[in-house]
């Protein structure tokens, strides 16, 4: 790669950082967001965005697409719900921690959501007619090469939708579900737990933690592979950014910790429907992955305590079962 060329990607990068800054043309309160094209959303007196007939029927379409990627999901009611920054590596860690077993998981990610919107508009015109800023289109007639999923944001809030109604449907009918997300809220956290607990669910709350240089690193440099690769042909989506801003405000949490860190542990410690806790960390690039915090519930509702003495508890239990259970009528044994 030449200066020239490492110049042109370094000056691209930082444009389309600014513009996805809060009132910028590519943040997600845009007014170039779908959610606010007011041939496709209404918004309510409470301010829900809620789709008109025709993006309803895309909806419906999107959502029973991406059912059909998982034809051999199971219907236990288990959920994993995978919380961390973004950058942190949550993928790798599911596809560890699932491994054979993977197929019989839905995956509710908003991101797939993001691709399969974009892909659309595409395909239909209106990436070009609607979701394209102003300010897009006169850079790249300037020359500046621009790449659909660095619109993401514009589709961040009509995707969150999207996944929300998919993890609800998923819950509805009971199947085994993972819900891939920053987990940034405490209060939505819990709220997610208890939706769970209503509806029979047994949970497991994995955290993937990184450190915010860390995060950051990682993002740009998956955006400057997948803007290199779309140069040269390769990916016709490019890569998503993710905003600064968004990113750093990730890490609000006391003496620099990560929100999802703090939502998952809260989720963790409150809900009785967690069965498991776990939290992944890594602390600098190069260095490996440990498991900080393993943390299992012997019985439902019962305290988080450390996995291997839950583990050794209910193969106690199970083992011999409590004295009551095994009398019969009239064995109660001698009154102290």
């Amino acid at each position: 790669m030449t200066g020239e060329h490492s110049a042109a990607i370094a000056a691209h990068r930082e444009t389309v950082r600014e513009w996805a800054r809060a009132g910028g043309p590519l943040s997600p309160a845009s007014k170039s967001a779908t959610v606010n094209n007011s041939d496709w959303f209404v918004r309510t007196p409470d301010g829900v965005h809620r789709p008109l007939a025709q993006r309803k029927q895309l909806h419906d379409r999107l959502v029973t697409v991406y059912r059909n990627l998982f034809p051999d999901v199971r219907s236990e009611k288990k959920a994993i719900i995978l919380a961390g920054p973004p950058g942190a590596g949550k993928s790798t860690v599911l596809a560890e921690v699932l491994g054979a077993n993977r197929s019989a998981w839905l995956t509710v990610d908003a991101d797939e959501f993001k691709r399969a919107l974009l892909i659309t508009a595409i395909k239909d015109g209106s990436y070009e007619r609607t979701i394209l800023p102003p300010e897009v289109r006169a850079a790249e007639t300037a020359g500046e090469r621009f790449y659909p999923l660095e619109l993401a944001s514009l589709v961040h809030e009509e995707s969150s939708l999207l996944a929300t109604r998919l993890r609800d449907e998923a819950i509805r009918d009971g199947l085994n579900v993972v819900v891939d997300t920053v987990l940034s809220s405490p209060e939505k956290a819990v709220a997610l737990g208890q939706q769970f607990a209503d509806a029979g669910y047994t949970v497991e709350v994995i955290d993937v933690e990184v450190p915010f240089e860390l995060s950051e690193a990682r993002i740009a440099g998956r955006w400057q592979q997948s803007y290199e690769r779309a140069l040269a042909g390769a990916d016709e989506l490019g890569g998503r950014w993710v905003p600064s801003e968004y990113a750093r405000s990730v890490y609000a949490g006391p003496a620099g910790r990560s929100l999802p860190e703090l939502a998952a542990e809260q989720l963790a410690d409150t809900s009785p429907s967690v069965v498991r806790f776990r939290r992944y960390n890594t602390p600098a690039e190069g260095q490996p992955r440990a498991v900080d915090v393993d943390k299992s519930r012997a019985a439902v509702g019962g305290p988080l305590i450390d996995t291997a003495h839950a583990q050794a508890r209910a193969s106690v239990a199970q083992s011999f079962p409590t004295r009551a259970a095994t009398r019969g009528p009239g064995r109660e044994g001698t009154s102290r």
